[in-house]
């Protein structure tokens, strides 16, 4: 506790929730008011899609001045406007941007004889947190195993991002035989061969971090030139893709294949149908058993020629690439119990004002993945089935200490009902918990350290207490007497976490609670992805990850891809 005295601690509410910017042209001035979404009238933000379905919504729509309505900005209404749209750069450190932003409110309007005659403080500045609130989770729980060494010896780190450097995968994807496929437009032949020399042989002369994909994941592979797929239409490449992926034959019993799409585009470009062709090409070599990777050409041209940073894309993608071939490229070195942790995660798409839900996400608690299970988001009773599916599979190989569910909200009474009265049917006498996890960069709260060379963000593993059951989670790369932090890393927001149980004796133990943060905090620490450190757990992220693409696909996820990470 002696660290936590000589910090000095600060939370407080959140002044926005995230950057919205508002279009100076009102509905009225609008033809094409079927791109319109949010928008501003008086003091209010309402959705101008919504269905007059009441009375009350009827009355509200009639009372609306369409002169003095200001739409929301979103990307389909500034293409129909014509309104340029810039690539959003990414912000450093958000900790600098909103404590900065705090105190300028505070001192405006706050901290002002006005004020304070209303609500008296008694110093202008923002009080401390209370010692007895901080508390810390040792960041050796977060350690990391990954492949051992020649002896046999187990090799563990605290960091990806260094061990990948140093060691192997803890588990490599089970084929031997590994081929690469390219999938280009006609103009980018050439390309490719730069790429794959990139990918295959490693970059920049001395090849200091990336050797190539071989060394770096500890696997072999070679290219299936005999399966390249060319297109000659750019803007409209599926139609040609398709006839020519019915004229190849795989090797599915013998090779592991993995796709890589060359995207003449980038995920900011302006039409949306040129963004949908990867989703529409990950659909069909998914249903074909075959992983794909896109490549964004433009991005990738200008990385080949800066190769100091292309080493740092490729050490990504060859990441991403092992984990979706079905390696495990490390896992928790930290496992004393035998837990079956699940997942419920979601993506709103706000194009469409419509939230879908990916499910049943269940991990060991070692943190490797078995498997997952996708629903809309009214389908209460199909998510408790697969949820309770996933428990029964757990609990026949091995007796479970609890069970374990990460909901992106609040769990509502009537989804946590049929989990409750499958398990009493299965008759495992276990306790369940629910943890409510949300980002705070839509919620209320963060925390900041303000002895850290201005740098603000909290050591990792620093939980705050900020209700019965409920606390802030920092998960970062920031560790104890570490004097060395790269901005490369980021300055993530703590996560806020609720916990309850539906079992009267559940939090008897007085460690559950920190048991059940400690859990969280490791699971943040299995993204494979990007060795970059996230701050929310993949029992949260990977749902959601999901959520953002099956429902543009044409059909269901095949049960074939539900235990694979393809969507990496």
């Amino acid at each position: 506790m002696a660290l936590f005295d000589r910090n000095r601690w600060h939370h407080h509410s959140e002044i926005a929730n995230g950057k919205s910017k508002v279009l100076n042209k009102s509905v009225k001035d609008i033809d094409e008011t079927e791109f319109i979404r949010r928008c501003v009238y008086g003091q209010k933000t309402f959705n101008y899609q919504m269905k007059i379905d009441s009375e009350e919504k009827e009355a509200f729509y009639n009372s609306i001045e369409f002169d003095k309505t200001f739409p929301l900005f979103n990307l389909n209404l500034a293409r129909a406007l014509d309104i340029p749209i810039q690539t959003p750069e990414r912000e450093l450190n958000k900790y600098q941007t909103y404590v900065g932003l705090i105190n300028l409110f505070a001192n405006k309007y706050l901290f002002t004889e006005d004020f304070k005659a209303i609500f008296p403080f008694t110093k202008d500045e923002f009080i401390d947190v209370p010692g007895n609130r901080i508390n810390h989770i040792n960041p050796d729980v977060g350690l990391l195993e990954f492949g051992k060494d020649q002896n046999g010896n187990k090799n563990t780190h605290l960091v990806p991002k260094l061990a990948m450097n140093m060691f192997k995968p803890y588990r490599r994807p089970k084929n031997q035989n590994i081929k690469f496929i390219f999938i280009y437009h006609t103009t980018h032949k050439e390309a490719i061969r730069s790429f794959y020399d990139n990918l295959k042989y490693g970059v920049t002369a001395d090849k200091k971090y990336f050797k190539g994909i071989e060394d770096y994941v500890n696997i072999t592979a070679a290219t299936a030139p005999e399966h390249f797929i060319e297109f000659t239409d750019e803007s409209n490449p599926v139609p040609q893709i398709i006839q020519e992926l019915e004229k190849l034959n795989f090797d599915h019993e013998n090779v592991k294949y993995a796709a890589f799409y060359l995207s003449p585009f980038d995920r900011h470009t302006p039409n949306p149908e040129d963004r949908e062709v990867y989703i529409q090409i990950k659909e069909l070599f998914l249903n074909e058993g075959i992983v794909t990777q896109v490549v964004d050409y433009n991005k990738m041209v200008a990385n080949i020629e800066n190769q100091y940073n292309f080493q740092f894309s490729l050490q990504n993608m060859a990441l991403a690439i092992h984990a979706k071939l079905g390696g495990a490229p490390w896992k928790l070195a930290v496992t004393d119990k035998k837990e079956l942790v699940i997942g419920v995660g979601a993506y709103t798409n706000q194009g469409e004002n419509r939230r879908y839900v990916a499910s049943a996400f269940s991990f060991q608690n070692n943190g490797l993945f078995r498997n997952f299970e996708y629903f809309a988001q009214n389908q209460t009773e199909e998510l408790a089935g697969s949820i309770c599916n996933a428990i029964r599979d757990f609990t026949s190989v091995a007796q479970a200490d609890k069970v374990v569910i990460h909901f992106y909200k609040e769990m509502r009474y009537e989804e946590l009902k049929p989990i409750m009265d499958g398990m009493h049917k299965m008759e495992l006498k276990v306790p369940l918990y629910i943890l409510n996890i949300n980002k705070t960069e839509t919620r209320d709260l963060i925390a900041y350290d303000l002895n850290w060379d201005k740098k603000l963000m909290p050591i990792s593993g620093t939980y705050i207490r900020v209700d019965h059951n409920e606390f802030l989670l920092l998960n970062n790369a920031r560790y104890p007497n570490s004097n060395k932090y790269s901005d490369t890393e980021g300055y993530p927001f703590p996560i806020k976490i609720k916990i309850s149980s539906p079992n009267k004796d559940a939090f008897d133990d007085a460690n559950v609670v920190l048991e059940l943060l400690t859990q969280v905090y490791q699971f943040s620490r299995l993204y494979w992805k990007s060795l970059r450190q996230q701050n929310v757990p993949i029992t949260i992220k990977y749902p959601e990850m999901v959520a953002q693409i099956a429902p543009r696909f044409k059909s269901t996820i095949p049960d074939h891809a539900k235990d694979k990470l393809w969507f990496l």
